[in-house]
């Protein structure tokens, strides 16, 4: 087994990537979009768990894992691009990462988050948006139930 004495990764790292707070992405309608999730000890010391992230809207390949911390220069040149299996949930292994691709270019609003319902309450996850443009106008059957509804403006 691996020392991961020294496996760090700050949790409070700013996301220049995000259009609002730090879990909304607006993406270009119809780009490929890739993405590395990195597993990190965030709970108690030399701590992690499997996390099992869930993209909504889509399939996505995946592309490759490894144990420990993403090399950006290295990683990138063991991916699988030939026969990907494609998914919609894949595992985050401990201490690892996981890198994803899907294509967006499917019109809405869709999360992405650890299908652990408290990971997800705790905020492990994020909000892609992409061609909100293209949805049209939505039925007002759909925008909101019970109490939600007064939310709602016309």
């Amino acid at each position: 087994m691996e020392d991961y004495d020294n496996y760090n990764i700050s949790t409070n790292a700013s996301n220049p990537n995000a259009i609002s707070s730090s879990s909304l992405y607006r993406l270009k309608f119809n780009t490929t979009i890739d993405i590395v999730l990195q597993n990190a000890n965030t709970m108690k010391a030399n701590t992690s768990e499997t996390h099992p992230w869930h993209l909504h809207g889509h399939n996505f390949w995946v592309l490759g894992y490894g144990n420990g911390k993403f090399n950006a220069s290295e990683d990138p040149k063991r991916y699988n691009l030939v026969n990907p299996i494609k998914k919609n949930t894949v595992p985050l292994h401990p201490f690892g990462w996981t890198a994803l691709r899907f294509v967006a270019d499917n019109p809405g609003v869709w999360a992405f988050h650890c299908h652990i319902e408290a990971h997800l309450f705790l905020g492990m996850g994020v909000v892609f948006e992409e061609g909100i443009e293209n949805v049209g106008t939505l039925p007002p059957s759909i925008m909101g139930c019970g109490d939600t509804k007064k939310f709602i403006k016309p």
